[in-house]
């Protein structure tokens, strides 16, 4: 682990907004590792949930990311004692010292615990980030946020990161709109665009388009059908239109884990699941997203611990 002074510092600017100060270095660049889909706490899959934790420690270990992204569906439907099972996987990723992202899942606000009672748990963490916005008109909180990555005491974000909450089925046109003017205040506020990434649980349609585009190519696997529910496109555009998004990672689909660059030059890519409990394709794992700060491209690959 790093020593306390190099250490990432999370500073909470408002309710949908953050910033992580990264330790200056050499080394100019930003390793995530993303998690996905471990739908930890299935009843009689305690085992499979052991494993589970041993590797993404070991993944941790491995790679030495700067931060973590979690893209949904940490936790199960069932919800079987639901308040100590969010309690016990925020101590296991506080543990790591490292911010963990996260977005909510279809799976995680069912069982009775509602997304409002989970965030109230996670974000009595030191490393969680999870921030929320309210739409007016409309009761519940949209889980969606902006975390800009900086360096040292650069006044200037390296990258951003867009975290939105696609709920049961797709990313809404409110939703769309506050990511345009995220984008927009951004802009303005820096004179040019901060490259930036988005995540998701809910895979977008144009991930299903990237795999039928046979003149693309792909890394990774395909082995079900792109579960897009009923995204219509729109998010993909916005990102497309707004000209600061590089490359998007979702979830959801358990048995893909393939990227590439579409058509309006973002990456798609599938997160790698990281959870036992539905394992049946693959050993799990994770992704491990290099972000440089200048021109290169985005590094992206599939990572499996050896244990």
């Amino acid at each position: 682990m790093p020593s306390p002074n190099n250490l990432p510092k999370i500073r909470r600017t408002s309710s949908d907004q953050f910033q992580i100060c990264l330790a200056e270095s050499r080394e100019r660049s930003i390793r995530i590792l993303q998690l996905t889909d471990q739908h930890m706490g299935k009843k009689g899959f305690w085992r499979e949930d052991l494993s589970a934790l041993r590797r993404m420690k070991r993944l941790v270990e491995m790679y030495e990311p700067h931060l973590i992204a979690i893209t949904g569906d940490l936790l199960t439907g069932e919800k079987f004692f639901g308040d100590l099972l969010c309690a016990f996987v925020t101590h296991f990723f506080d543990s790591l010292e490292l911010p963990w992202l996260y977005v909510f899942g279809n799976h995680d606000p069912e069982g009775g615990m509602s997304r409002d009672q989970i965030a109230e748990i996670f974000t009595s963490s030191k490393w969680c980030v999870l921030g929320n916005h309210c739409i007016k008109g409309e009761i519940d909180k949209k889980y969606d946020y902006k975390v800009e990555l900086i360096f040292g005491n650069s006044q200037i974000p390296a990258w951003e990161i867009y975290a939105i909450d696609s709920g049961q089925k797709s990313i809404s046109s409110h939703q769309i709109h506050w990511y345009r003017q995220m984008s927009s205040e951004s802009q303005n506020t820096h004179q040019r665009a901060i490259p930036a990434i988005a995540l998701f649980h809910i895979p977008l349609k144009q991930y299903q388009d990237l795999w039928d585009d046979v003149s693309i190519p792909k890394m990774g696997e395909s082995r079900e059908k792109v579960c897009y529910e009923e995204d219509d496109g729109a998010a993909y555009e916005a990102f497309v239109e707004m000209g600061n998004i590089r490359a998007a990672f979702c979830g959801h689909d358990h048995y893909n884990n393939y990227w590439g660059t579409y058509h309006g030059g973002i990456t798609l890519a599938y997160g790698h699941i990281s959870g036992e409990a539905t394992n049946w394709a693959w050993p799990t794992g994770g992704k491990l997203v290099t972000l440089p700060v200048g021109s290169e491209s985005i590094e992206i690959k599939n990572v499996i611990p050896d244990c």
